[in-house]
């Protein structure tokens, strides 16, 4: 590699914007004082609990203050959606009304069976809620903590192969055999793989490099400086809408997940082979070794039992008296003392997502990483990939962009599920089959909660760290889902005294989730200012899984002695009798009828030896392009069923070993 410019690892954290910052008055006096007055009849004054009002409104507003333009017209909208819609009964806008009457007017939109109607409340109170529980004080009232204290970074020698592209002033040309874009579960397993052969490879993240030192534990400020697009990218389908979660720093996805590690079950294995002609070397067999060395390099083992939290042991009880078998899961995380923050940044390192694992095992090796770097092409010359060009530094304050150009005799693209076919559109890359952005899979997942006459203190311990898997087989695999005070505020969709009610009553709230292997499918599209935009529709065999789901929580909950078991189904809130079980077996749910969200985004430039059915070979190389590789979440070809992260690590190991091969 050359033109190795001086490194610099200072990465400043974004300071807070005030209101006005970025977007010129984004609400009107009036918006704000239309904002103030849904937020105190959303959040009133409970036994303990503040109520919220203007400084939760202005709140919301700093914290909102640099979200794209197409974003603050939809927040507007719902505003003035929630204003107006009081005047044909009331003959007042909603911010006239009396608090009684807000709160009825409110009631109305959460009550609604018409999935539009209620998300037009979910876009206002999302963020009212966050910025309203995000303070020291509401933690204090329920008795858990609010962040940790800052740690101190180390500095091993391998930080000097690390630039940060912010503090690139000049356009800048490098050389290397093997350029990899994304430093997620793929990019940074094929990028070890490479440099551990000795191939000069470079790393490209548009991200940046976050050490434990950012890592405080507080969900608002890794929603900031972790998450693509502040966590707001939601898949929309007309039937149901699903926020899709996914990472944008070094180690992509894998610092912001749980640390769950499965491997692929058989029946996916078989599926890849009988639909998409896959070879014998995608089983559990062929696979086998390469996810021994991504179980090595992780560290998986089953979680302690120390760290399992309560949330554990009121699983197993529900489980165990109906019969279900339940375990605790494996996870990358060898050292874990329970901290119980895993999806804002693992502030001790115990868990070893790729920042803290394959990232600096490969630039021990002597790959070379530039951070803040986003990937506009790839450079295809006849036919071939032949490299990349990049802007540095896009946030810079002084506006000036530099350009990275990267000449390489291959490139692997791994910016994930959501970014990868949007940059490969972008070159003229795996058009041909017309399947590229196709073919998104999600694993759907939803959560019941419910209420305990013990403390349940869901926040000490694993967030995800026991399952039932009972039900795998048929696509449904519950896993532990508790969820920090702030987070559990914006997963309760009430609004009202009976929402404070219950929050106050948070150290007794149990949380648990599970996913399903979806059959509904979607795409991934350019949408505006060039960001992602997803749209998937539910079919209905995936939504009576769902509901399975659902009731087979509530059956879990109510056998280990809940109080309340509360779902959160749209005319099923509360679940806590038998009979009311049986009422919600018995209905039909809709899509948008439950509480729906997605982690694992998969498929949308997929393998397959059908050059018409799939965008890349069977050795993760474009159909049409050749020396361009795939080796991300985009490339798996269907729903797993499970956590994919080691997937993607022992496919990306394989296709690596490959592409070493090739180069000769």
């Amino acid at each position: 590699m050359v033109a190795h410019p001086e490194p610099s690892l200072s990465v400043p954290l974004p300071k807070a914007q005030p209101a006005q910052a970025g977007h010129e008055a984004w609400l009107s006096a009036r918006e704000l004082d239309i904002l103030t007055a849904v937020a105190e009849a959303a959040i009133p004054p409970g036994a303990f609990l503040e109520g919220a009002g203007r400084k939760t409104a202005e709140a919301t507003v700093r914290y909102l203050s640099d979200i794209p333009r197409d974003a603050i017209r939809v927040f507007q909208a719902a505003l003035w959606a929630v204003e107006l819609s009081t005047v044909p009964t009331k003959r007042r806008p909603f911010s006239a009304l009396a608090p009684e009457e807000r709160l009825s007017a409110l009631e109305r939109f959460e009550q609604s069976r018409l999935l539009p109607i209620r998300e037009v409340l979910r876009v206002l109170l999302t963020p009212l809620k966050a910025m309203h529980f995000d303070r020291p004080e509401m933690f204090r009232h329920v008795g858990c903590r609010y962040e940790l204290e800052t740690v101190r970074d180390e500095n091993p020698r391998w930080l000097a192969r690390v630039t940060d592209g912010r503090d690139v002033s000049a356009d800048l040309d490098l050389e290397c055999e093997v350029v990899v874009v994304g430093t997620g579960a793929g990019g940074a397993a094929a990028a070890y793989e490479l440099a551990s052969r000795g191939r000069a490879v470079l790393l490209l993240e548009e991200g940046h490099y976050h050490r434990r030192s950012s890592f405080n534990g507080r969900p608002s400020r890794a929603y900031r400086d972790l998450y693509r697009d502040k966590g707001m990218t939601v898949a929309l389908g007309g039937n149901v809408n699903i926020p899709v979660w996914a990472g944008r720093a070094v180690g992509g996805s894998t610092v912001i997940n749980s640390g769950t590690c499965y491997r692929a079950p058989a029946r996916t294995f078989a599926y890849w082979r009988d639909h998409h002609g896959l070879p014998g070397d995608f089983s559990p067999e062929g696979l086998g070794p390469y996810y021994e060395r991504v179980e090595a390099m992780l560290g998986v083992a089953p979680a302690s039992p120390l760290h399992l939290g309560k949330i554990a042991g009121i699983i197993a009880r529900g489980a165990e008296h109906l019969g279900l078998h339940h375990h605790a899961l494996n996870r990358n995380a060898p050292d874990c003392d329970g901290q119980g923050i895993c999806c804002f940044g693992c502030p001790t390192g115990a868990k070893r997502s790729t920042d803290v694992s394959y990232v600096p095992a490969a630039l021990s090796k002597g790959a070379e990483l530039v951070t803040a770097a986003r990937v506009d092409f790839v450079d295809i010359v006849a036919g071939r990939a032949r490299g990349v060009t990049a802007t540095l530094g896009a946030e810079r304050r002084d506006g000036r962009a530099p350009r990275l150009r990267v000449r390489a005799d291959a490139v692997v693209v791994a910016g994930g599920t959501l970014m990868t076919p949007l940059l490969l559109r972008r070159s003229g890359a795996c058009l041909s089959s017309g399947m590229l952005g196709k073919n998104l899979s999600i694993h759907p997942a939803s959560k019941v909660m419910a209420l305990f006459d013990d403390r349940v203190d869901q926040w000490n311990g694993i967030p995800q760290g026991y399952s039932i898997d009972q039900f795998a087989e048929e696509g449904l695999l519950f896993e532990g889902g508790s969820l920090p005070f702030d987070v559990a505020a914006l997963g309760v969709p009430w609004s009202g005294p009976r929402y404070v009610e219950l929050m106050e009553k948070y150290p007794y709230l149990a949380t648990f989730g599970f996913m399903i292997q979806d059959h509904s499918r979607g795409e991934v599209r350019a949408g505006p200012g060039g960001r992602p935009l997803p749209l998937y529709r539910m079919n209905g065999r995936d939504t009576r899984l769902l509901q399975r789901g659902v009731e087979i929580l509530c059956e879990v909950f109510q056998a280990a002695g809940a109080r309340r078991v509360l779902p959160f189904v749209a005319g099923h809130d509360e679940v806590s009798s038998k009979q009311a079980l049986d009422r919600l077996r018995s209905s039909r749910i809709q899509p948008g009828d439950i509480e729906v969200t997605a982690y694992h985004p998969l498929g949308t430039c997929r393998i397959g030896t059908n050059p018409a059915r799939s965008c890349l070979g069977p050795d993760h190389e474009a159909h049409d392009v050749a020396g361009l590789y795939v080796c991300d979440g985009s490339a798996i070809p269907s729903s797993l069923g499970v956590n994919p992260q080691m997937t993607i690590m022992a496919m990306a190991l394989r296709a690596a070993e490959i592409l070493h091969q090739r180069l000769g």
